[in-house]
Formats: structure tokens, C-alpha cells, sequence
């Protein structure tokens, strides 16, 4: 399950750290397993990549085998949907469709969640990950080399 204390720390973090100026009450927070998670969040089991998601006025679905209490990543995944949370109840209003606003909201949250991993990478010691890249297996160019051996 997600803690107090880093429910806490995140907020504090996205408060200090994004336009998101006003604390808001946290999203509740439930735990799914693989299956679940297909079902749910891609309607198929087929490939399912989603590690969690966010709908508003219900909460944060993640998947069970996150363990954001002690991995950074997994700790910058359940930030990225928190600022979903944040994203979708502020009192501020875009004239654009749907489709272009999730957009924007999606790449706004990967933002915040590479800026999250660059900043505590800082304070420790420059260890850790520094991007999402990092966290699903590699930099960018680490993957783009396994693509090259495994096309020779």
C-alpha cells in the first residue's frame, strides 16, 4: 500500500516544485494485480504496459507489484499519476478538445515525473535514475544500441 509519509513527500514535492501551489486532499489509493490491471486499464491481458492510472473522483489504480515505498521509480510513477490528480481538479479551464488536453496533461506529468527522478538523483549522490527512460530498462541511447544488436 502507499504510506502517510510518502503521500506527504510527494505532495510536498509537487507543491514546491510545480505550478501546483494549493494542497489538495490525496487520492485514494488501490492495489491490482497484473490481470486486474489489463482488464481494467487495457481491456486485454495481451501486452499490457500500464503501471498505474488516475480517474478523477475515484483515485489512483497501481499494480500490485509497484513498491514505491523503497524504489525510485516506482515512487515517481505514483507522483506522475498524483499530478493527474492535481491536473484534473484544479479550478483552471483550457478551450481545447479532449484528446489535445490529455495530451498535454500526459506530457506535463511525464515533465513533472523526470524532473521528480533528476532531483533526487541530486541528493543522492548522483545515484539512481534520472529519467523514465532509465527506470523501464536503460537511457535512451542504451536502449537504441540493444535495437541495433538485435537487428544486425
Amino acid at each position: 500500500m502507499i504510506s502517510e509519509k510518502l503521500i506527504i513527500f510527494l505532495t510536498s514535492w509537487i507543491i514546491e516544485n510545480t505550478e501546483f501551489d494549493k494542497k489538495l486532499d490525496p487520492p485514494k489509493f488501490f492495489s491490482l494485480t497484473q490481470n486486474e490491471m489489463s482488464d481494467k486499464a487495457c481491456y486485454s491481458s495481451n501486452n499490457c504496459k500500464v503501471k498505474a492510472y488516475y480517474i478523477k473522483n475515484d483515485g489512483i489504480y497501481f499494480i500490485d507489484e509497484l513498491v514505491p515505498e523503497s524504489k525510485m521509480c516506482d515512487q515517481s510513477i505514483i507522483l506522475h499519476e498524483m499530478i493527474h490528480h492535481y491536473q484534473k481538479n484544479s479550478k483552471r479551464s483550457f478551450d481545447l478538445d479532449q484528446r489535445t488536453l490529455w495530451t498535454l496533461q500526459e506530457r506535463q506529468a511525464i515533465y513533472y515525473q523526470n524532473l521528480f527522478l533528476i532531483s533526487q538523483k541530486r541528493k543522492n549522490d548522483n545515484k539512481g535514475p534520472e529519467n523514465v527512460l532509465q527506470c523501464e530498462g536503460g537511457s535512451y541511447l542504451d536502449l537504441q544500441y540493444q535495437y541495433k544488436k538485435s537487428t544486425q
